[in-house]
């Protein structure tokens, strides 16, 4: 009797699992890197090199299917953060994320709906527009087949600098047409000030044709300067209030926007070579109080930011990437360019694990006075600041499942 009525509590616990179309997935992404720093106003760092542990966005996802009735498809996904940035930045700025656990649920976390005549609709955390372009669409292998460290786009990077993350994120994909898809999102503004509210609006069109793939992104923030759209993770304009003075700082600015163009194209012969360039104009209206002084930039500014990047597969196995990147004369000013370059070697240990090793340099011109602006690596482990060059050498694993 006891064993009938353990199998009965099995089979009512087992039963539901079985018949929901759920995955489990992942991906451990983690490197040991040398990092050297270069010297700053012509001084040494306090420390001027270091070796450690950097995870690469290490992830752990669930998701799941749903079929309507009237023949769409629900769709969902809960996907979490493994690795978790640094408390603080250190001395040199680097803040990179180290293994630790992240905020549940603070990857690319939605749920949405499949239609196939139409196209797949999202609401949740997700990567914007402009970013899903590269991070996730036949451009990827030559755009954003990197570890983190070696990555040069997002916050305070040399190239697609809007890309972020958004949390409050309404996302549409349409179906392919003849080559054509169609995205957007727009992340939505949850509690507007009395001046209005201020969404963030991404549009773009992706083309493939054979071993060709391009796109062409475009972003717009209302009411917000390039300093508080770069990174952001909420596009709303919650205040922050500081406990001791009381004073409450919303991330909006009256009167200032924020444009982007994104364009990328890139080519994939059938002898395994793969060919890719990049080009990105920001420009950005401060707010309508916003004075310039001889420390800060102009009221209206814009600047270009470009990258070529390329691979070449020796063998199914052997893989040899090489990219360079440049933000020229950020909020204007002539000598504000960062340069991120690096080469890399990706073999694969076997379909889910790969194995890098990577030399990636950053570099910034900017003057020591003035305008100041810390060009960074996606991970953090590089902070080149004004007038410092930032290197490191790495070696590390990838195993997806």
């Amino acid at each position: 009797m006891k064993k009938i009525m353990v199998a009965a509590l099995a089979a009512a616990f087992l039963t539901p699992i079985a018949m929901a179309d759920v995955t489990i997935y992942g991906s451990i992404r983690a490197d040991v890197e040398y990092d050297s720093f270069g010297d700053l106003n012509g001084k040494s760092p306090a420390v001027s090199s270091q070796t450690r542990i950097v995870d690469s966005s290490s992830r752990i996802g669930f998701k799941g299917t749903d079929k309507w009735d009237n023949g769409w498809t629900g769709i969902w996904q809960l996907e979490s953060g493994i690795g978790a940035a640094a408390a603080s930045a250190d001395s040199n700025g680097t803040k990179p994320k180290g293994f630790g656990g992240g905020a549940w649920g603070g990857r690319n976390s939605f749920i949405g709906f499949v239609a196939p005549d139409f196209g797949t609709f999202r609401a949740g955390n997700f990567d914007s527009t402009y970013k899903n372009v590269l991070t996730s669409s036949k451009l990827s292998p030559l755009f954003d087949d990197f570890l983190d460290s070696t990555d040069y786009k997002g916050k305070n990077a040399t190239f697609s600098q809007l890309a972020t993350r958004l949390n409050d994120n309404l996302a549409y994909e349409s179906a392919t047409w003849g080559g054509f898809q169609i995205r957007a999102n727009v992340g939505l503004d949850g509690s507007p000030q009395a001046s209005g509210s201020a969404p963030i609006y991404n549009i773009a069109a992706l083309y493939n044709i054979g071993g060709f793939n391009a796109s062409l992104a475009y972003q717009y923030a209302k009411d917000r300067n390039f300093a508080q759209v770069s990174g952001i993770s909420v596009a709303d304009t919650t205040g922050t209030t500081n406990a001791t003075t009381g004073a409450t700082t919303y991330n909006i600015a009256d009167g200032a926007k924020v444009e982007g163009y994104q364009l990328a194209a890139g080519y994939t012969f059938d002898f395994g070579l793969g060919l890719g360039a990049g080009w990105e104009h920001i420009s950005n209206e401060e707010a309508s109080s916003y004075v310039a002084t001889a420390a800060t930039h102009a009221k209206s500014t814009s600047w270009n930011n470009y990258v070529v990047t390329g691979n070449y597969w020796f063998n199914p196995k052997f893989e040899l990437q090489g990219l360079y990147s440049r933000s020229n004369k950020v909020y204007g000013v002539d000598d504000l360019t960062g340069q991120q370059y690096s080469l890399s070697g990706v073999y694969y240990l076997s379909k889910q694990t790969r194995w890098y090793t990577s030399a990636v340099g950053l570099k910034n011109d900017g003057k020591t006075t003035g305008q100041q602006f810390s060009f960074q690596n996606n991970s953090v482990s590089l902070v080149a600041k004004n007038g410092q060059t930032s290197y490191t050498v790495l070696t590390g694993l990838r195993s997806d499942f």
